[in-house]
């Protein structure tokens, strides 16, 4: 019988009393970003994932326990010389700053997790392990970094593997739409007769400051009666130094360039402002990279953490549509620039959907079935059967 046969016959079943999930330790850590870089590691050779990796743990969301990663072991089994065990499921916890208003009430902010890099080896497969993790991992996560003696309000994650698993588990199936736009060399923002300002590093900090101001009056406002709680992950600067500390990393190993435009901003006619936060995302072959909104601000828009295209589709407000297309335009001329593929909006408001028609009239919303699937888990109190849980500003800047 081969090693890994043997290795494989040994294993304990799903259900064994002795498997545990556990925080992994640095030496685990690594050895987990091994095992997962054949799914994970992109356009990236080893080296430089891990290395990709390791820097990532340094930016200020990862530090200081930001980022866990969480094993599933066989207590049974010692550690290896190194330190190391035998990992039969592998996860990441990132915290996240959050709000949370209940019914009709005001935002509170509390402490929030995603979870990513999901991941099971090849030869455990079938057997329940990944499963195990995250049932044992949402029990974790009720109390895990809150306040003493205080429970969390709810944790989000991203399938891609289809609406049913993470489904099965508690992870609830969101609205998981995009609007794509083709890169343009041609592109005019200022066509619209608005000035559109190119945002860098920093810019940021002043405008998330605002956002989150803005979101939270917006999950102050009366709401439907069948919405119980309103969540929002806050779009703080330190979550978007975390996607461009990604996007910086494979721009200058991959691109040998630093990616120093980092969004744009433009002044409705009347005064108000229309700002987007963006990155480049490089997926594993050169069609794949694409430009991602990570986050779109209208200032006095009273749907700006809302996401009731139905209702607001006749909204017809030519300010702020005009405001939005040219950062659009800004955006798929910054895409052609870096040889994206496309930009992408996430779950798009109604007036952006206007707004990217006027620029790519055959610009279509897309509802994604398969993959990156926004998925929460409610972990707070026993809500009444008949509200739900309603996800503010579900847009791309949240994922992990």
């Amino acid at each position: 019988m081969s090693a890994a046969a043997m290795d494989t016959a040994s294993l304990p079943a799903s259900s064994s009393p002795t498997l545990q999930l556990v925080p992994a330790n640095d030496a685990e850590f690594v050895q987990s970003s091994i095992m997962n870089a054949p799914s994970w590691k992109g356009p990236l050779n080893l080296d430089d994932y891990l290395e990709r990796e390791a820097h990532l743990r340094k930016t200020d969301l990862n530090r200081h326990g930001g980022i866990i990663a969480w094993i599933l072991v066989d207590t049974v089994h010692p550690p290896s010389p190194k330190g190391t065990r035998r990992i039969l499921a592998s996860c990441e916890t990132l915290r996240k700053r959050a709000l949370v208003a209940r019914k009709d009430g005001p935002a509170v902010e509390t402490i929030s997790h995603g979870i990513g890099s999901v991941y099971c080896p090849e030869a455990y497969r079938g057997r329940g392990y990944a499963q195990r993790m995250l049932t044992e991992l949402a029990h974790i996560l009720d109390t895990w970094q809150q306040r003493e003696g205080e429970r969390g309000d709810f944790t989000v994650l991203w399938s891609d593997i289809g609406k049913q698993f993470y489904a099965r588990l508690g992870w609830t199936v969101y609205p998981s739409t995009h609007i794509s736009l083709s890169p343009r060399s041609d592109s005019d923002p200022s066509q619209h007769g608005v000035s559109v300002q190119l945002l860098g590093p920093g810019d940021l900090e002043e405008l998330c400051q605002n956002d989150e101001i803005l979101l939270k009056s917006a999950m102050a406002k009366p709401t439907s009666p069948d919405v119980h709680v309103r969540v929002a992950l806050i779009p703080d600067v330190v979550t978007m130094q975390w996607h461009h500390a990604r996007e910086e990393f494979l721009s200058m190993k991959l691109c040998k360039r630093y990616p120093s435009r980092k969004g744009a901003l433009a002044k409705t006619t009347d005064g108000r402002r229309a700002w987007c936060v963006w990155t480049r995302t490089f997926g594993a072959t050169p069609q794949e990279n694409l430009l991602n909104i990570l986050r779109l601000v209208v200032e006095g828009e009273e749907a700006i953490g809302h996401r009731s295209l139905k209702a607001a589709m006749n909204k017809n407000d030519e300010a702020t549509e005009t405001a939005i297309a040219a950062i659009l335009e800004a955006a798929q001329l910054e895409a052609s620039n870096w040889g994206m593929t496309s930009v992408q909006v996430w779950n798009p408001l109604p007036l952006t959907v206007t707004a990217a028609k006027k620029v790519e009239p055959s610009s279509v919303i897309v509802d994604r079935d398969d993959e990156s699937l926004a998925s929460l888990r409610w972990h707070g109190e026993i809500l009444p059967a008949s509200t739900r849980v309603d996800w503010i500003a579900n847009e791309k800047y949240a994922w992990c």
